[in-house]
């Protein structure tokens, strides 16, 4: 998986201890091919030892084992008063 990243994202999450959790969300119900969009946070999750371990850029990014690996994970920085980390699946901030 190549992890794409620009520098203020990185520089973000260094401030907040180099680590990057992505998930993501399930639907509301069980419906086939619902969409799913893309979490992040910088605070490990309870089972953080489960999850897959990727290094990029000098930060490590870890993704859920719920979900499939992507072939690029897109990485910036967004928001203007709470910053936060918008991850996107192959260009896209949503998995079918």
């Amino acid at each position: 998986m190549k992890v794409l990243t620009t520098a203020e994202a990185c520089s973000h999450i260094r401030e907040r201890g180099g680590l990057l959790f992505v998930w993501a969300t399930s639907p509301r119900r069980m419906v086939r091919g619902a969409t799913r969009f893309l979490r992040t946070s910088t605070v490990p999750p309870d089972d953080v030892f489960e999850w897959e371990r990727v290094e990029a850029k000098g930060i490590i990014v870890f993704l859920s084992p719920r979900m499939r690996r992507p072939r690029e994970l897109h990485l910036e920085l967004a928001g203007r008063y709470q910053r936060r980390v918008d991850a996107f699946w192959d260009g896209c901030a949503f998995v079918m």
